[in-house]
């Protein structure tokens, strides 16, 4: 019971850390001001004239469709999808002697991941003023599309007999697709670009809110369960 009851003050202050970071994810998407392309722009040319190219820096938001940048669309790398963005996880799924309770050998399935890649090149994001340029570096897309999800037995004749085969995944973000971005726009690398956003995602800001604030209530409500009940168990556990 004791054990029980630590366990449950350790999840309540893990719950309260998450209700943090929701209720900081919401502040900072509501105190954020959401720029037209062509505003952002004006508001960049105006800090290079008056102190110099690379000074500008303003915390945005920009939402519409995304496009490809001068280097045109990408091809996802498992899927070739057409896309500005694409991430690829390969699994190796494999059988694994292991001892049981009898200390009697036996296999067991287990998984480790072998291969993992997202694309780096930058995209647009594009409104009816013009287009503001994202890298988005190792953020990525919330809701972009699975575009694979498949599963290949290795059927090597010299191949490793413990492998079962291999589980690709391949996620992707479509030419046109409507995306929220939420980070700092700066033209430190020589062209106004948002470099590394907190947020890119495929959902509106209203419903993103919506679902940090479940997110927020819930795990508040779990703090305070395992807040009430921990220490109720551990005095249960004590007096027995």
């Amino acid at each position: 019971m004791i054990v029980v009851g630590v366990i449950a003050l350790v999840a309540a202050l893990g719950c309260a850390y998450f209700a943090w970071r929701a209720r900081g994810r919401q502040h900072i998407m509501v105190t954020t001001e959401t720029y037209a392309a062509r505003d952002l722009h004006a508001l960049a040319l105006a800090a290079a004239q008056a102190a110099g190219p690379g000074a500008f820096r303003q915390r945005c938001e920009v939402a519409g469709p995304v496009a490809a940048d001068v280097s045109g669309p990408l091809r996802s790398e498992v899927g070739d999808a057409e896309c500005v963005w694409h991430r690829h996880v390969v699994t190796r799924k494999y059988w694994h002697t292991d001892h049981n309770s009898d200390g009697r050998p036996e296999r067991v399935e287990r998984d480790e991941q072998v291969a993992e890649r997202s694309s780096g090149a930058g995209f647009l994001v594009t409104d009816p003023t013009g287009a503001v340029l994202v890298h988005p570096g190792k953020t990525w897309p919330d809701g972009a599309l699975k575009v694979v999800d498949r599963f290949e037995p290795d059927n090597a004749p010299n191949g490793d007999p413990d492998t079962i085969g291999y589980h690709y995944e391949e996620w992707a973000l479509a030419l046109g697709e409507q995306v929220y971005v939420l980070g700092e726009a700066s033209d430190a690398t020589g062209e106004l670009a948002i470099v590394e956003p907190s947020i890119i995602s495929t959902r509106s800001e209203v419903d993103l809110l919506r679902r940090t604030r479940l997110h927020e209530k819930a795990f508040s409500v779990a703090t305070a369960a395992g807040v009430v009940l921990g220490p109720v168990l551990i005095l249960v556990g004590a007096l027995r």
